[in-house]
């Protein structure tokens, strides 16, 4: 009977989390390139185009980056803001360097602003860098983050990395089904995260 009752209580709790996880809004504009390239902004080489599942994708080359900047909601500040996608290479190179690769970055800002607004933290580190075994292979990429006070927006990079003295070489950095995500404790974001990357979309 305790050995029922355990089971269908963490039956339930895992059915509830699974709920509570896919109620979850994306922060972000066109997150999967669905309209293309709209609201984001474009700098160097990066454009959508076609994965090899025909379906479209974000895609970077010679340290070309994409951006988008999110008003965040009020009663933002102390919660936790989760990075999360997708990223596959063309390039892997064989001495571990990680020029070439697809990586997410961010800013905790004061606000969305025309100016730019003010830059109260940097985001990177964490799983924010792809490594990809292989090439063309589609890994997750995710970082959790707490809100700063006086933080009022957040902006989203997509960007490919390089190391000092091994430039970029043409090769493509791909990404796709982006999001930015709030959640009230840091558990609840990490929560989060496992189920996403126990449940990946199939891209790529």
């Amino acid at each position: 009977m305790t050995n029922t009752l355990f089971r269908w209580t963490l039956f339930l709790s895992l059915f509830v989390n699974a709920i509570v996880v896919n109620a979850q809004t994306n922060l972000l504009k066109n997150p999967e390139a669905n309209s293309q390239a709209q609201f984001w902004r474009t700098y160097g080489e990066a454009r959508v185009e076609t994965c090899a599942d025909n379906s479209p994708c974000f895609v970077v080359r010679n340290g070309g980056y994409l951006i988008q900047d999110v008003a965040l909601p009020d009663g933002s500040v102390g919660q936790y803001a989760v990075f999360i996608g997708r990223g596959a290479s063309e390039r892997i190179n064989s001495d571990g360097a990680i020029t070439g690769l697809p990586y997410l970055y961010g800013y905790m800002m004061n606000e969305v602003s025309p100016r730019g607004g003010i830059v109260l933290d940097y985001l990177q580190g964490q799983n924010m860098l792809s490594l990809p075994p292989r090439e063309n292979e589609w890994v997750f990429l995710w970082g959790t983050f707490r809100v700063p006070e006086g933080t009022g927006a957040v902006r989203f990079f997509m960007k490919q990395a390089e190391r000092k003295g091994l430039p970029h070489n043409g090769s493509a950095a791909r990404f796709d089904d982006v999001g930015l995500y709030l959640f009230p404790t840091e558990q609840a974001a990490r929560s989060f995260v496992n189920y996403r990357l126990s449940n990946p979309p199939i891209i790529g």
